[in-house]
């Protein structure tokens, strides 16, 4: 077999499986009101609807007419190519991790739930924003699969407006949860774990 139809044989069912774990628990949400929408309609939010867009463009363009962007590939070592799909493949576990971690607080919008109660176990007991860190990752890893310099740059810019997002989520949940949210922020990291939390 060809060594980039593998490789594009591989990309493909790495986002099926990243796909499936993510369809799987939004159906689950389906019709569900929220107590509060936060979700942020501001710069952050529509740049991360437009690196997306055409983040996806190009994961579309490379699975079905990859000789389009043929000029976009970049020799990378065969080697860091299946350290790509590993890295994927450990992604898709970590989010399906995530989402058993939330349980029903799970929401693919900003939003506080009827009954919303704080996670603060499982990946949460070290990171408040898990699922933005594992999407860049995923994403990164996957373009890195496919050894193809569009989906590089556009996994970068995806992960641009994730800080801002972040911050609003938290105001979100300072609002909510309030001193207990706070406390909780200074045990955990951001996107990454603490290293003294981890040393404990």
């Amino acid at each position: 077999m060809e060594e980039d139809l593998m490789f594009r044989i591989l990309f493909i069912v790495s986002y099926a499986l990243f796909a499936g774990v993510r369809v799987y628990f939004r159906r689950k949400t389906l019709g569900r009101e929220p107590e509060k929408d936060y979700t942020e309609t501001g710069p952050a939010g529509k740049a991360l609807s437009l690196f997306i867009l055409g983040y996806l463009a190009v994961v579309i363009l490379y699975i079905l007419v990859p000789e389009w962007i043929g000029f976009t590939h970049i020799p990378l070592p065969v080697m860091v190519r299946w350290g790509g799909l590993v890295v994927a493949l450990i992604s898709v576990f970590l989010v399906f991790w995530t989402h058993i971690s939330l349980g029903r607080q799970y929401s693919a919008r900003q939003e506080i739930q009827q009954d919303h109660l704080l996670i603060t176990e499982g990946v949460y007991s070290r990171v408040r924003h898990p699922m933005y860190t594992l999407f860049g990752l995923f994403s990164f890893s996957v373009a890195i699969i496919s050894s193809n310099l569009l989906l590089l740059v556009f996994s970068i810019l995806v992960f641009i407006p994730f800080p801002w997002l972040a911050r609003h989520e938290e105001k979100m949940l300072i609002d909510k949860f309030g001193d207990e949210y706070r406390k909780y922020m200074e045990q955990t990291g951001r996107f990454l774990p603490r290293i003294r939390k981890m040393n404990q």
